[in-house]
């Protein structure tokens, strides 16, 4: 299997091969941020978050599957490549690389970079897709900066493509009105952090897991200013009062067996000491311990 449109790294996600005919999880980098605003950097986000995954350990203890996150069959086929730094030729790009790797059944994980990508990987896929948003952000906004294709427009865009039922946000905390009034016209289900915090993580997990409709695949984004700037400081707009990792986790544990695409986005290295990286390659290695342990995947020796 070759996958065009993309350009090889050095240092991949736990050091993982570049060939992916084997693997069952393919990496790709999405280096972009030309829409961000406020803290620009998240550009820098994928190679960050790779350099973490090598020096973090990848046994899945917490998860208590005995698994090696690093020896399962994944590829890092390196960093998506544009034709141009505009945003329509970003969206092209990662849309043409997620349909090539989804059309192998295999599962994408996306590593930005901006959170816009996620429009264009949701194109490549079905339509009947739900999309899971980890975020401080609703992304509802119809425009910003005179921008349709914006990082604050993202959700705008996926709801006018998906329908307002195909989409479920979590984390939610920074709003404008326009986003808010949008959300309750078009019947959107969000969980604000506070709701989290008052009724619990797992109660929570438990209604999203059963809001889900049981056939479509699931799409899991996490923006990382989902969690408070005290556990991932290091992204474009953070905002007070997120979600704290082990809440995050409790979520992401009920629904990542259902998941058929994952993306982490909007890390901005250079705003901290390498900690929200860390975080962000954890929140992967648990994506991967959860659904190795769902398709009864055994990992290789070596």
């Amino acid at each position: 299997m070759t996958v065009q449109g993309v350009t090889p790294v050095v240092n991949t996600f736990f050091g993982a091969p570049i060939e992916p005919s084997s693997a069952t999880f393919v990496f790709t980098g999405v280096p972009y941020d030309n829409t961000s605003t406020y803290r620009r950097g998240s550009k820098q986000g994928p190679a960050a978050i790779r350099a973490a995954s090598q020096h973090i350990e990848s046994y899945c203890l917490q998860e208590n599957v005995n698994i090696d996150a690093s020896k399962l069959p994944i590829a890092d086929i390196g960093d998506i490549t544009f034709d141009s730094e505009s945003v329509e030729s970003m969206l092209k790009a990662v849309e043409s690389v997620v349909a090539q790797i989804t059309q192998e059944d295999k599962v994408p994980i996306l590593i930005g970079g901006e959170h816009t990508l996620t429009l264009a990987a949701v194109r490549s896929l079905p339509r009947d897709i739900v999309l899971m948003q980890f975020d401080a952000h609703m992304d509802l906004r119809d425009r910003f900066q005179d921008k349709e294709f914006s990082h604050a427009c993202v959700q705008r865009r996926i709801i006018e493509y998906l329908g307002p039922d195909h989409l479920i946000q979590i984390g939610v905390r920074a709003v404008t009105q326009e986003e808010y009034e949008y959300a309750k016209n078009q019947n959107i289900t969000f969980y604000t952090s506070d709701d989290i915090r008052k009724a619990g993580a797992a109660t929570i997990a438990q209604q999203i897991n059963d809001a889900i409709p049981p056939g479509p695949p699931v799409y899991i984004a996490i923006d990382m200013d989902v969690l408070d700037p005290a556990y991932a400081p290091a992204v474009g707009n953070p905002e007070a009062g997120g979600l704290t990792i082990p809440e995050l986790l409790t979520i992401l544990r009920v629904i990542t067996p259902r998941a058929a695409i994952f993306d982490v986005t909007e890390v901005a290295p250079q705003y901290d000491q390498g900690i929200t990286a860390i975080t962000a390659a954890r929140i992967i290695t648990t994506f991967l311990c959860i659904q190795a342990n769902r398709r009864s995947l055994v990992p290789t020796n070596g």
